[in-house]
């Protein structure tokens, strides 16, 4: 008769703390997947935006070609990268803030520590499950407009390979500053509506009353680290960032790392001392 040794370590009942983690990960996107309306309202700010202008001005070179450029060229994708570093950022701030605060104010957030999981590795799981959801759709997004810059840049520059892979990488940082800080702060404040409005005035009104100010202070803005780390080749004839022109680039990834740390490692805190 043969015998069977047993080990409990490695019993079914005991999963693989990467396992764990994956499933953490994979239960947020699910959250988030579901909410239909931000989904469907995340696709129309980054994939929706792009075609929709990029058609518009198709249309408009199509019908008055003496008045309107070519839809296509380095130039039209330049705007491209704007409108997704703006509209973007706006769908970045409407998930992270409904990944950061969606579970206290739906009451669930007792029920997830009850199950004795870690606080901490319900706060992190939601970085890759957000952004699951938005860095998709930014790509899809930046690779339209890539397509469209080149099939229809007519007798205009197109762009390299090297300025659009550079572009799409500056797409996915802005996009992704701008979730993680909203994921931070919600978690922080647990309210997704007070973070969504604050977010959003602050992406397009703040920067624009700080242009005048000093130069510490306005170098402190998210905008002009994000400005400042624009690829070169997005911006014709290489002209400078508009909102601080003598920025360096170390000080603009300080900066940029900074409004994206310091609100997740709040939130971070207040999830883990937040009662249940």
């Amino acid at each position: 008769m043969s015998t069977i040794t047993i080990n409990p370590a490695a019993g079914p009942g005991r999963p693989r703390p990467g396992t764990a983690a994956a499933r953490l990960v994979s239960a947020e996107f699910l959250k988030v997947r579901k909410r239909r309306g931000l989904a469907a309202l995340t696709a129309l700010l980054t994939v929706g935006a792009v075609v929709f202008t990029g058609g518009v001005m198709a249309v408009l070179h199509a019908t008055n070609p003496a008045k309107y450029g070519p839809a296509g060229g380095l130039g039209n994708l330049t705007n491209a990268a704007y409108i997704l570093s703006a509209l973007g950022a706006v769908a970045a701030v409407l998930v992270g803030a409904t990944m950061g605060a969606g579970d206290v104010q739906a009451g669930v957030f007792r029920d997830l520590v009850a199950t004795g999981r870690s606080r901490l590795a319900l706060f992190t799981a939601r970085i890759p499950g957000g952004l699951a959801l938005l860095w998709p759709l930014a790509a899809v997004s930046w690779a339209a407009a890539c397509t469209g810059s080149v099939l229809l840049a007519g007798s205009s520059p197109r762009p390299g390979v090297t300025v659009m892979v550079e572009g799409g990488l500056w797409v996915l940082l802005a996009t992704g500053v701008s979730y993680l800080m909203a994921l931070g702060l919600a978690s922080l404040a647990g309210s997704r509506s007070a973070i969504v409005g604050i977010l959003v005035a602050w992406q397009f009104a703040v920067p624009m009353l700080v242009l005048g100010a000093v130069g510490v202070l306005r170098e402190g803005l998210l905008t002009a680290g994000l400005d400042r780390m624009m690829p070169a080749g997005l911006l014709p004839g290489g002209r400078p960032d508009p909102v601080s022109p003598h920025m360096s680039v170390m000080l603009a990834a300080a900066v940029i790392a900074a409004w994206a740390v310091v609100p997740l490692v709040a939130g971070a805190w207040r999830t883990c001392t937040r009662d249940a």
